[in-house]
Formats: structure tokens, sequence, C-alpha cells
């Protein structure tokens, strides 16, 4: 995926069943700060990344974009013992997606306020800032009452912070996430959904690149079948 023609992004994506507590509660702050990290790293690769043509290398350099995302989203809804097709559901989502672009453009211009914003910035600034505000206000429209308040906290307060810093300083980063697929990294992640997708199967059949397949039992299941009430003996 690309925003503008002849540039590229790395890509990096979040376990989000990592920060799902015994208990069922959400690691908001260990989220925020893994987002944090992430990102940073991410912006220093783009120095050190390899491009396919000197025109991609340029202007990759030049718009910084990047492409922080997460992995598992079926499967911490599942987890919560949430419908996917639900309104709580759709809530849960909705304050996960916006405090990763939250945290990821505060931390861009942070980064800005060190060492200055990407170089389309200023012939930019008023738009960028326009669709940051526009994400900051729809912070406020997720749904309190179907979320812990203090994710639904953590997005608006990351919004806010992305606002005002972008407004002081610029942003490092023309693009900040992207939802990717995830199908081989989230494998790899030992992750049983992968981007935003629901699970369409409790058991699946991945085909080999050197032939053959193999088996993938989605793991999640005893723990949302505990979740909602069921026995041992039950599941």
């Amino acid at each position: 995926f690309n925003f503008l023609d002849d540039t590229a992004c790395n890509l990096a994506s979040v376990n989000l069943v990592k920060f799902l507590r015994e208990d069922g509660s959400f690691d908001v702050e260990g989220y925020r700060h893994a987002n944090r990290v992430f990102f940073l790293a991410q912006e220093i690769l783009v120095g050190f990344a390899s491009y396919p043509t000197e025109k991609i290398a340029r202007r990759s350099y030049e718009y910084r974009p990047l492409g922080l995302g997460y992995a598992n989203l079926g499967t911490l809804l599942m987890m919560q013992g949430l419908p996917y097709d639900s309104d709580a559901a759709r809530a849960w989502a909705g304050s996960i997606t916006a405090v990763m672009p939250g945290e990821a453009y505060a931390m861009s211009a942070e980064i800005a306020a060190s060492v200055g914003p990407f170089a389309g910035f200023e012939d930019n600034r008023e738009s960028m800032l326009d669709v940051m505000r526009m994400h900051r206000d729809d912070a406020r429209k997720l749904e309190s009452s179907l979320v812990p308040r203090d994710l639904r906290t953590a997005a608006i307060e990351s919004w806010d912070r992305a606002v005002a810093l972008g407004a002081q300083h610029g942003y490092r980063n023309a693009q900040a996430t992207v939802l990717a697929p995830t199908g081989t990294i989230g494998l790899l992640m030992d992750c049983d959904t992968t981007g935003v997708e629901p699970d369409f199967a409790l058991v699946k059949f991945k085909k080999l690149a050197g032939g053959g397949y193999f088996k993938i039992i989605n793991a999640s299941i005893p723990p949302a079948l505990q979740r909602l009430g069921y026995s041992s003996q039950q599941i």
C-alpha cells in the first residue's frame, strides 16, 4: 500500500492479544508504550532501508511514511466474549484503532521537535492539521458505555497530544499507520486471526510454497469459552 506514488513504508504489527491480562482486562499503558517504541524504531529504519529505485528512495526519505499496525483483533474480541459484528466489538476496535495512530502521530511530532518535520510538511501543513483535528474530534465520539474507561480516555488523550504537538512542531512522518493483512507475520507471531478479520474457520490448512500443507487450530477457543462461563468439562 502506498499513499503517494513512488514511496514505500516499512510495516510493523502489534499482537493485540499480548496486552490482555489474565483477568480479561486490557493493558492500555503497555499498549501505548509499545506503539511509541515500535514507531520510533520504524522511523530510524527509514534511513537504513533498501529501496528498489532511486526515486522511491528519495520520496520515501522526503515523506517518511510508516506503517504501524496490529494483528489478532478477531482473537481479542473472541477472548472477550464479544460477537465480532456487535456494537461492543466495534467500540473496542474503534478505541484500540484510535490509540495507535494517536500515539504514533504524537511521537512523530516529538521527533519533529528534535530533527524537524518531513520535507513536504509545510506545503501540506493546514490540510494535514485539519485531518489530525478530525481524528481528534472522532475519538470523542467513541461509545463510553461499551469500552473500558481507561481505553477510551487513552484514545482521546493521545489525539489531543498529537494535534497539540503537531501544530507546534509539525510531524516527522506523512503517514503513520496501516492495517495490513498480516498473513505471514501473524502466523509467525502465533496469532489465531490476522489484521482486522474474524477467524473464518476454527481449523485451517495452510498451503506451503514448497509443497504440502499444515494444520492450524485456533487456540483461543478454550479461554473464550471460559470467559463466557462454560465449565472445563464443557470446553
